[in-house]
């Protein structure tokens, strides 16, 4: 009886795996069974467009004096708002413009410290070419102040901008 058990057991296992379904032909099975979801399409064909319930309905028609008295109106706010938006335009440029500088500068300067750190980092660098660095590192500074001066009248530039939107009335906040 002992013997038998763990035959028994050994023969057993082998069919119930033989006989069981793979995960793929379950997964098959039920992607049949799945019924596919309807999908609806809303567009003008099928859908009726109706105005809202507080909306104003169309005025019926406009005598010619009440139409030019309104292309008047519209031309004179069209004027109004031009120059603001122009003014909005500049800022939004002018700031544009204040952060390429500021990229510029920083490239800039992180080149300068890489270099730097290059030369000090080897001795014999340092005893063949020091007056070759102190010229570029003069070059270098010098490409940096003129950045900074460009970006420091591009700032002064910007805040006298926003002044004149200020006054304009403008919102010069993106």
């Amino acid at each position: 009886m002992k013997k038998f058990l763990p035959i028994f057991i050994v023969a057993f296992f082998p069919a119930a795996t033989w006989a069981q379904q793979s995960l793929g032909e379950v997964a098959r099975q039920n992607r049949m069974k799945k019924k596919p979801t309807a999908t609806v399409r809303l567009d003008d064909d099928n859908m009726k467009r109706t105005l809202l319930a507080n909306a104003e309905p169309e005025p019926a028609k406009e005598t010619d004096k009440q139409a030019g008295d309104k292309g008047k109106e519209t031309a004179k706010k069209a004027d109004s708002v031009a120059p603001k938006d122009k003014l909005a335009d500049q800022i939004k440029a002018e700031k544009d413009e204040i952060t390429k500088l500021q990229r510029e500068l920083d490239i800039v300067q992180r080149e300068q410290r890489l270099r730097a750190a290059a030369f000090y980092a080897d001795a014999g660098t340092q005893l063949r070419d020091q007056a070759k660095f102190a010229e570029d590192s003069r070059k270098e500074q010098a490409e940096i102040d003129s950045k900074k001066q460009a970006l420091d009248a591009a700032q002064q530039k910007l805040a006298d901008m926003e002044e004149q939107a200020r006054k304009a009335g403008v919102s010069s906040k993106d």
